[in-house]
C-alpha cells in the first residue's frame, strides 16, 4: 500500500501495548475481506512503525475471539517484518541463551525459572505446539494448501533481535511457545502435562503466526514471561498479575521494539551490509504446497 511503503517494522500487540503509538501516531483503517483493522503509524527516530492492537474493539477483545484472519491480512498489505509481542506463563526452567546482566547476584544465574522468572522476563519462541479448539488457522478455507512449518518464526529476524538483546545486554531464554484456546487460565493437570512439550503457555500465538506464515511474512514474537503457570507459585493467577508484569517490562520492550525498526530501516537504505544478509524462507512458505 502507498501509504505504507516506508514501513521498517510492523508491530501485533495484546495487553498493555496500545499506549506504543499515542503521541502523534496518524491513525487510518485497512480494510481486508475479513472486517477492518484499525492502525496507527508514527515514526520513530527516523524509522517508520505501524501498530496493530491484537484486541482492537470498543472492549478488550477476549483471545478466542481475536479476528486474526484480519490482523495478518492487515500486516501482508502493509508489507514490512512483523514483531508479535505477546505475554506468557512459565511453565518450567529453561536456560538461558543470553545472560548478559553485571550484577554479580544475577550474572551467574544458569535459567529462568518459576523462582526468578521476574530477573529474567524475557522469552523469544523458536516453535510452537497449537492446543487451540474453535480458532480458523488458514486463508485457505477452501483449497488444500500445506504451509511449511519447519521454521515458524523467521530466523533473519530472530537473529537480529538477538543481537539487539545481547548489545542491551538483557538477558533472555528461548524454546517452545504452546497456544491455548482461553479464556480460562490452565489447570494443574494441564500444566503439568503441557511442560513434557513447551517451555511457555500463552493464548494469543496462535493462529497468528500460521496465518503470517501463510502470508508470507517475516513474523517473529518477542514475549514477555508475566507468571508462573499455574501451581507453580502457590499463588492463584489473576490477570492483574499478567498486567502488572507487562507494565514493569514496557519500557524495555518498547526500546526493543524502536531498536529493530531502526535495524531494519538500516538494512532497507545499505542491504549489503553484512548484517543484512537476509537468510529466511518466509516468502516461500506456501511454494509447492497447494493440492
Amino acid at each position: 500500500m502507498e501509504s505504507f511503503k516506508n514501513t521498517a517494522l510492523t508491530v501485533i500487540g495484546g495487553v498493555g501495548y496500545d499506549s506504543l503509538s499515542e503521541d502523534g501516531a496518524a491513525r487510518s483503517e485497512i480494510k481486508t475481506p475479513y472486517g477492518t483493522v484499525s492502525v496507527s503509524a508514527f515514526s520513530k527516530d527516523g524509522s517508520d512503525i505501524v501498530f496493530i492492537s491484537r484486541h482492537q474493539g470498543k472492549q478488550h477483545v477476549p483471545p478466542h475471539k481475536i479476528n486474526f484472519l484480519a490482523l495478518v491480512d492487515a500486516a501482508r498489505q502493509i508489507g514490512a517484518p512483523v514483531l508479535s509481542v505477546n505475554s506468557v506463563g512459565l511453565m518450567r526452567s529453561v536456560p538461558l541463551t543470553g545472560n548478559f546482566e553485571t550484577k554479580d547476584r544475577l550474572k551467574d544465574k544458569p535459567a529462568v525459572s518459576p523462582e526468578n522468572f521476574l530477573d529474567f522476563p524475557f522469552f523469544v519462541p523458536t516453535d510452537f505446539v497449537d492446543l487451540t479448539k474453535n480458532r480458523i488457522s488458514t486463508f485457505h478455507d477452501e483449497d488444500t494448501v500445506h504451509v511449511d512449518m519447519t521454521d515458524p518464526y523467521c530466523v533473519y529476524i530472530r537473529s537480529l533481535l538477538y543481537g539487539i538483546l545481547k548489545d542491551r545486554s538483557v538477558s533472555y531464554s528461548e524454546g517452545v511457545y504452546l497456544c491455548t484456546e482461553g479464556p480460562r487460565f490452565e489447570t494443574k493437570a494441564e500444566i503439568q502435562m503441557f511442560a513434557h512439550y513447551a517451555d511457555v503457555v500463552g493464548m494469543t500465538g496462535i493462529p497468528e503466526v500460521v496465518l503470517a506464515k501463510e502470508a508470507g511474512l517475516c513474523y517473529a514474537s518477542f514475549c514477555t514471561i508475566t507468571n508462573p503457570a499455574t501451581s507453580l507459585s502457590g499463588n492463584m493467577v489473576t490477570a492483574d498479575e499478567v498486567t502488572a508484569a507487562v507494565e514493569k517490562n514496557q519500557k524495555t520492550v518498547f526500546e526493543i521494539i524502536f531498536a529493530l525498526a531502526s535495524v531494519l530501516s538500516d538494512c532497507r537504505n545499505h542491504p549489503d551490509q553484512n548484517k543484512c544478509h537476509k537468510n529466511c524462507r518466509c516468502q516461500n512458505a506456501v511454494v509447492g504446497g497447494k493440492l
